[in-house]
């Protein structure tokens, strides 16, 4: 078995989508498209048996270590990792494994479906992902509601707030640079918005905003790909966060979707936005990440 390293000029963009797409551990982080624009087209990829079993290698040159270009997982791009149509041997993922660890990397997300290989393995942490599945009634899945999240929604709805869809990019970016409790570089900002534009072109991504008073007070982002709905960007106002929106917009997100998919919350390592996520009745299917 060879395994191929593919520089970004070599690659087969039709086969190795095909590859993500067909993966029983598919991951909308990991198309072509995605990583051209979080990556800005710097990444390369491991290849096994013409494109059957694939790892996407975003690259970037990392200040902390002199501006060397090293692997390095890009934002808003949460796991990554070894991608196969079907299960493949621990001989042939330690092979993707050993060839990845001899080329100079930074970060790198590993798949939840990685995890069996990797649980073993010292150099790698876990980290926290938390999801619901929403293949039960609504009232089913309410019911493994936090008391705390139910007398927010409750509030949420006595205080007269309403769902809108009629969200605009700029108008999510600018509320973000207005409530942003980190500061975000003007680049950053860039990839948010050619990110968003392309799903939404492609009718994979969706915005949920909350109005009170005919002031937006919150918006949400979600990503649909592969039966699983992804939180991929949210932000509120301290109305908003007073008013429980953004709880709000997930019950409702909650209430349109009792299908079968999976509901991913994307986190979270912070205690609070974890516990948070874990008052839906959410439960952490973690990852691991390797770090230098």
């Amino acid at each position: 078995m060879v395994i191929k390293h593919l520089k970004y000029k070599e690659i087969d963009f039709k086969k190795y989508d095909n590859c993500i797409d067909i993966s029983i551990n598919s991951r909308i982080y990991a198309y072509s498209w995605y990583l051209d624009i979080v990556c800005n087209k710097d990444w390369e990829v491991l290849i096994l048996d013409d494109y059957k079993v694939v790892m996407p290698l975003p690259f970037k040159r990392v200040k902390r270590k002199f501006f060397k270009r090293m692997i390095t997982q890009p934002l808003f791009c949460q796991q990554l990792g070894i991608f196969y149509s079907s299960e493949i041997s621990e001989q042939i993922f330690d092979l993707f494994l050993t060839r990845f660890l001899s080329i100079p990397h930074f970060a790198y997300n590993f798949n939840s479906d990685n995890k069996k290989f990797l649980n073993k393995n010292s150099e790698f942490s876990e980290r926290i992902n938390y999801e619901l599945n929403l293949n039960k009634s609504y009232d089913e899945i309410k019911n493994n509601f936090s008391k705390n999240l139910k007398r927010n929604i409750k509030k949420a709805v006595k205080n007269e707030i309403v769902i809108t869809d009629n969200i605009s990019v700029m108008q999510f970016i600018e509320m973000k640079k207005s409530n942003a409790k980190h500061k975000i570089k003007k680049e950053q900002y860039s990839t948010i918005k050619k990110l968003i534009e392309m799903v939404i072109k492609q009718n994979n991504g969706s915005f949920y905003g909350v109005v009170k008073d005919e002031k937006t007070i919150a918006i949400a982002f979600f990503i649909e790909s592969k039966s699983r709905l992804i939180h991929l960007f949210s932000v509120s106002n301290n109305l908003g966060k007073k008013d429980g929106a953004i709880p709000f917009i997930f019950n409702e997100i909650i209430q349109k979707n009792t299908k079968n998919i999976i509901f991913d919350f994307e986190g979270s390592m912070i205690p609070g936005v974890a516990k948070f996520f874990e008052s839906f009745g959410a439960t952490n299917n973690s990852y691991f990440t390797i770090n230098a």
